[in-house]
């Protein structure tokens, strides 16, 4: 009887977990309001996935001498760039897809809302790690105030929060030799006008396409290439899952 008894607990709670989910998802895609796009952060050292931090000072003579050769060669990529190019890239993703209606960006972030919304302390404390586009701030996703104020100033009832994690890894080959792809894990959290959960999800894709490397050097401007498609594609991804 206690065996079965569970079974009917856990039976029940999925049963419930999944009919909230599906009533976010329902709201969000009946609901054609805009949706405030607040936060996207992302990691600043793109390393191999799976494998600890790249330290450039470690790189043997056939890796210095091909870095020297071609200032395009890199055996380590920084996101600061990359993270201004995906507000965009998100941005064009969601809006060119008619299935969320974001609100205007300067609208957001030019809100007094948004410059009173309370900090991510630990975001902050890592600012050099944890990177955000220019212009926006790393809004903490718990200020339950922030959504409400936004709504009694902007009226826009719903925040997105964006996290992005940018890795490499080996496509074909062996070790550090062959081709490499690119990754992108995207967690997007959207919240109501009271900071409750409407719906969250995470999508992992990596890009369709390759570059070649060598002794774990490779083309610098080709990995770019690569993590904007794959952001296109992880954006993509998201917005099948949430009409799915």
């Amino acid at each position: 009887m206690k065996k079965t008894g569970f079974v009917f607990l856990a039976a029940a709670l999925i049963s419930l977990g999944t009919g909230c989910l599906s009533a976010g998802k329902a709201a969000l895609l009946a609901q054609k309001d805009p949706i405030a796009l607040v936060s996207i952060v992302s990691n600043q050292d793109i390393n191999w996935k799976d494998e600890g931090s790249t330290d450039p000072n470690t790189a043997g003579l056939l890796q210095k001498r091909a870095l020297r050769a071609d200032t395009d060669m890199a055996i380590i990529t920084g996101a600061d760039e990359l993270i201004n190019t995906a507000d965009g890239l998100i941005r064009e993703a969601l809006t060119n897809s008619g299935v969320i209606n974001l609100a205007e960006k300067e609208t957001v972030l030019n809100s007094q809302a948004y410059a009173n919304a309370r900090l991510n302390r630990f975001q902050v404390s890592r600012s050099q790690d944890i990177l955000k586009p220019n212009n926006y701030r790393y809004i903490d996703i718990g200020d339950k105030k922030f959504p409400q104020a936004l709504e009694s100033e902007t009226g826009i009832q719903r925040s997105m929060f964006v996290e992005l994690n940018f890795t490499k890894s080996m496509a074909t080959g062996i070790g550090k030799i062959g081709s490499c792809r690119a990754n992108v894990d995207m967690t997007v959290t959207i919240l109501d006008a009271l900071g409750k959960t409407l719906y969250k999800t995470t999508v992992s894709v990596g890009s369709s396409d390759s570059i070649k490397v060598s002794n774990a050097v490779y083309s610098q401007s080709g990995m770019i290439g690569l993590l904007e498609s794959a952001i296109t594609d992880a954006c993509d991804e998201f917005l099948d899952n949430l009409q799915n």
